[in-house]
């Protein structure tokens, strides 16, 4: 999950090859399937809580670097947000053929725009699913942490018509970078200026015809020294000229970066501020959750995971709630 700067650069230059058979598997839920699939050379987890089926929303989970999907799945307890809460998640799996890091290439056009690279070998495993299950093609959600929450925004922009709403756990803002270079230079010093990036991510969802809001929950450690905190305020900011433009086409500050709402709050091990961003009905289209002192990892995760913060707010249950009853075309 670490995106660190030196397996990056050597990654950079990897080859397609076939897909990494895994080896063992974590436990899963106690209820429920939990099966391993293969989609165009990569695997993916499914996760189909019991009684979830026809018209039950879709969370679409991306691992980080030095990650893999089952190793996510049990860190972030995802799962368990979902047998309590009635939806289905999916865990795709990078390989180390395409990543030495098991990084998603967030960071090249070739795998982030639509119907190309991982970007759409993502896509096609949340459809797949939608298919197989009956789920709901109007409730499909995306999160991610670190190189997979750099991939969110692309996806959102990209696949505006698949994902009704994305959360961003210590990643960057849409198309941050677009060499393994510039992907070091971004995640320590930002990418480039979120509002002409916000514009960016509205210019793509119109080239296909899709200008419906993306409402996106931000995540970030203010003690991140991997992915740095510029790149979660860069996120939400970006995210919300993105929807002040899907609003109503127009660029009207209907919703801006000047939180509506702020607020502070505690949690057994962390400290938090949270931002709310809305849209003129009133409505967080925009969350944005810095969490003090904490460092690269997803905040309220598993005790003793690699890649957790026990003690902070629970990602996982907050990112439901923000998702939960969020449709396309809202």
């Amino acid at each position: 999950m670490n995106c660190d700067r030196r397996t990056l650069i050597q990654s950079a230059g990897s080859a397609i090859g076939a897909a990494t058979v895994l080896g063992g598997v974590g436990t899963a839920a106690a209820a429920g399937s939990y099966t391993n699939h293969t989609y165009s050379g990569f695997d993916y987890w499914k996760y189909v809580p019991d009684g979830v089926g026809a018209g039950d929303p879709l969370v679409v989970m991306l691992h980080g670097c030095s990650q893999t999907a089952d190793q996510f799945r049990e860190e972030t307890r995802m799962n368990a947000v979902a047998d309590s809460e009635g939806f289905a998640v999916v865990y795709p799996d990078q390989y180390n053929a395409r990543n030495g890091a098991l990084c998603w290439n967030w960071f090249y056009d070739a795998n982030t725009t639509r119907g190309d690279g991982e970007a759409a070998v993502i896509a096609g495993m949340t459809r797949e699913t939608i298919d197989a299950e009956g789920l709901d093609s109007e409730r499909v959600y995306v999160a991610g942490l670190s190189a997979g929450a750099a991939m969110v925004p692309n996806l959102l922009a990209e696949y505006a018509d698949l994902y009704a709403a994305g959360g961003v756990h210590s990643g960057l803002e849409y198309d941050a970078a677009d060499t393994a270079y510039g992907g070091t230079t971004a995640m320590t010093y930002g990418g480039p200026d979120p509002q002409d990036r916000g514009t960016d991510a509205y210019e793509a969802m119109e080239e296909y015809g899709v200008t419906s809001t993306d409402p996106t929950i931000v995540f970030h450690g203010t003690d991140d020294t991997t992915v740095y905190p510029v790149n979660g305020h860069q996120a939400a900011e970006q995210a919300t000229q993105t929807n002040d433009l899907a609003l109503d086409d127009a660029d009207d500050d209907g919703t801006d970066y000047a939180a509506d709402a702020v607020s502070e709050g505690s949690a057994e091990s962390y400290g938090y501020t949270t931002y709310e961003y809305r849209d003129e009905t009133g409505d967080a289209v925009v969350e944005k959750w810095m969490v003090e002192g904490m460092d690269h990892a997803w905040s309220g995760g598993a005790s003793g995971g690699e890649f957790t913060a026990p003690g902070g707010p629970d990602a996982s249950r907050l990112v439901w709630e923000f998702f939960e009853g969020r449709t396309n075309g809202e």
